[in-house]
């Protein structure tokens, strides 16, 4: 876990984008992932274990399909430092878009 005093941890973009998607829809399985953000399964299961490594999301198993799993943002996070790639995610996706 970070706090405002640490350095906020190198992640690619395809994991701060991830964290945006989990951010406004909560929690979603892989295939949801990779729709969302539109990136491919790969990429999506790379950005997941970096984001677990770091502690930021948290998994549970669906209980639908318990070959999935649902990801959320770890609420014991600071919020401050989810907030933080959330910001520079809305960056990348804005200069996509432009």
């Amino acid at each position: 876990m970070y706090n405002i005093y640490n350095e906020l941890p190198k992640l690619p973009k395809s994991s701060k984008k991830l964290i945006l998607a989990l951010s406004e829809h909560g929690s979603l399985t892989q295939k949801q992932l990779i729709a969302s953000v539109n990136m491919p399964a790969k990429t999506v299961r790379y950005a997941l274990k970096k984001l677990s490594e770091q502690n930021l999301i948290t998994s549970q198993h669906n209980l639908e399909d318990m070959r999935s799993m649902f990801y959320s943002l770890n609420p014991d996070n600071d919020f401050g430092i989810v907030e933080q790639y959330i910001t520079e995610a809305k960056i990348l996706v804005e200069a996509e878009i432009a």
